[in-house]
């Protein structure tokens, strides 16, 4: 079921309903191709999939880079070797539907020693054995990267953009400090059903390539108001023009990578 963040109360049937229809791609009725979308699913621009080792497997996940946080977030390790044989991939040890999953991660260095004959190191306790027998020696840093594993089951979320349907996993909140790449994602919290959150116009059809941190900010219908699907950030500017809706921008960021 997708999220309903704690203070989207008067959403929830909106945000529940549009869970429903997360897994389906199929364009909600009503809803014509533009000819804005059409522009957009000519430039759709895709993230690169990035291939790891878990547990003697390979895995793939996105790779957005090194990301600023305050204290308080979930970590776990990953461990990049620096002087690996051909084939090394980054290594981690826990995936999606995991009690210890996230996908911001700490990396750590694994490094193998002079005189040591380097192997493919595909789980974290092939790092642990090679690291207690001598061959690596391993250094963690401080550094902190973004990479959500794909697969592993994980429901995809639906959401608007420019009047076309997009879609999302929906990670839950990070605490971000300042410096990261942090775009607007709009929450109906009072919306007719097969409401979904709604991006700013800007996601092409079947883009994935896109900043996965988004500020939450609530759209509430006014009592009186008539309502009606809002499925653009221009519709939204236009309701709030039209003094049918307010918009309040809240603290609150979440990790939401297109898919």
């Amino acid at each position: 079921m997708a999220r309903t963040f704690p203070f989207f109360a008067a959403g929830a049937a909106a945000l529940a309903a549009a869970s429903l229809a997360a897994a389906a791609p199929q364009r909600p009725a009503g809803i014509q191709p533009s000819a804005q979308t059409r522009q957009l699913a000519q430039s759709a621009a895709k993230q690169p999939v990035v291939r790891g080792f878990y547990e003697g497997k390979t895995v793939r996940y996105y790779n957005f880079g090194p990301i600023k946080l305050k204290p308080g977030n979930k970590l776990a390790p990953i461990w990049t070797v620096t002087n690996g044989v051909a084939g090394q991939h980054n290594i981690i040890d826990t995936v999606p539907g995991e009690k210890g999953y996230t996908p911001l991660w700490q990396v750590t260095k694994v490094t193998w020693a002079a005189g040591k004959t380097p192997r493919l190191l595909k789980s974290a306790d092939a790092v642990k054995k090679a690291a207690a027998a001598g061959e690596v020696t391993i250094a963690r840093t401080r550094t902190v990267v973004n990479c959500p594993v794909l697969g592993f089951g994980q429901k995809k979320v639906a959401g608007f953009s420019a009047g076309h349907v997009i879609h999302y996993f929906d990670l839950g909140p990070v605490k971000v400090a300042a410096g990261n790449a942090v775009l607007p994602l709009y929450t109906v919290t009072n919306g007719l059903a097969g409401q979904y959150n709604v991006t700013r116009d800007t996601i092409a059809v079947g883009q994935t390539a896109y900043p996965p941190l988004w500020s939450i900010s609530k759209v509430t219908w006014k009592s009186g108001a008539r309502r009606h699907l809002l499925r653009s950030y221009a519709a939204i500017k236009k309701a709030a023009a039209a003094g049918q809706v307010t918009i309040t921008k809240t603290p609150l960021v979440v990790n939401c990578p297109l898919v």
